[in-house]
């Protein structure tokens, strides 16, 4: 009976020396001849698991105002089809979201004025559905803008906070007495503290120093495992 000769594929051949290249050598006291005497690793590489991902084309559950303590009289928190706004030649609102249509935004409407539906009067709050986390290195990455004019302070803010057993403040950004407008920048934060909870997140953003033109919106949250 003939053995059929062995084939190795590309992927196999690419693993192989993968495996090689990321192993530690020389750990073997007494290998013997034509040991490579190499420590492999099967783990290395391994790609991130999503636990939760909204990137607000459907509807997932979120609550706004959920502790009915919010103060906000325009500009609350909504998923929805941002409107731009602009004045001067700066873009306060995006129009543009990170994927699809929607984002999480204050107010989406661009209404008759660029400050006809930004954040005034204070708090505006929005929570997600609850998320079972797994026990392991967790981390909630999301895109995110804050945008205001020069007459904002560090008063106003956008904050991300994880709810679980405890509460922790995992993002913040301040305002300031500066021109700036709405860019998409991303977060990424480590949660792994609330591995094996059922947590929710708690997106919060106020114009709370005074009359101020106040944007925020978040888009594309998820939490990843590796």
């Amino acid at each position: 009976m003939t053995t059929p000769p062995v084939t190795r594929s590309t992927a196999w051949t690419a693993a192989l020396s993968a495996s090689h290249a990321n192993a530690t050598p020389g750990v073997v006291g007494n290998p013997g001849p034509g040991s490579p005497n190499l420590l492999l690793y099967t783990l290395f590489g391994a790609a991130p698991v999503t636990v939760f991902f909204d990137n607000f084309e459907t509807n997932l559950g979120w609550t706004t105002n959920p502790t009915g303590t919010d103060t906000a009289t325009t500009g609350q928190w909504q998923r929805g089809d941002p409107q731009q706004t602009s004045s001067g030649g700066t873009v306060y609102q995006l129009g543009t979201t990170v994927s699809g249509i929607n984002d999480l935004v204050t107010g989406a409407a661009a209404g008759s004025g660029v400050s006809a539906f930004d954040i005034d009067g204070g708090l505006t709050s929005i929570r997600s559905p609850a998320i079972a986390l797994p026990t392991g290195t967790l981390t909630l990455s999301f895109s995110w803008y804050l945008a205001h004019r020069t007459n904002a302070s560090s008063a106003d803010f956008l904050r991300v906070k994880v709810v679980g057993s405890t509460t922790s403040t995992m993002f913040q950004q301040l305002g300031a007495a500066t021109n700036r407008g709405g860019v998409w920048r991303t977060a990424s934060v480590n949660v792994s503290g609330f591995g094996g909870q059922t947590v929710r997140l708690l997106i919060e953003a106020a114009d709370a120093g005074g009359a101020s033109l106040v944007e925020a919106a978040v888009d594309d949250v998820k939490i990843t495992k590796t």
